[in-house]
């Protein structure tokens, strides 16, 4: 299990720092009006989905009720980028790089937030 848990923490750094790089690659599709966001975006839901089977898998030795706000978090962050990804069909890559920029600024707030949430909760 502590193998579990020291992978479930740098998988948390990994998704951040995708997020910043997708932020930063947002902005650039955003500014020259052309270029995708599926490649970030789905390398990204991708390792939510890690990120939430192995906090899944650690959840039963935890106090749920001390995680619940931590595994609210972790719901909100695995139904943003779907959610994203169905709103911005039939969109101008300009369009498309704002609405992830701001997207990708509000997943890294709740990423922030899910460092707080998890601190000695395991």
């Amino acid at each position: 299990m502590e193998r579990l848990f020291a992978l479930h923490s740098r998988l948390q750094f990994t998704i951040t720092l995708v997020i910043v790089v997708s932020l930063i690659w947002a902005l650039i599709v955003a500014w020259r009006n052309r270029g995708s966001m599926q490649a970030p975006l789905g390398i990204l839901q991708l390792l939510i989905i890690a990120q939430s089977v192995i906090g899944l898998l650690l959840l039963w030795q935890a106090d749920l009720f001390r995680m619940a706000l931590h595994v609210i978090y972790g719901v909100v962050a695995v139904g943003l980028i779907p959610a994203t990804a169905a709103a911005l069909r039939g969109r101008t890559p300009r369009e498309v790089g704002l609405i992830c920029a701001g997207i990708l600024v509000m997943l890294l707030i709740v990423v922030g937030r899910l460092y707080e949430t998890g601190v000695g909760g395991f």
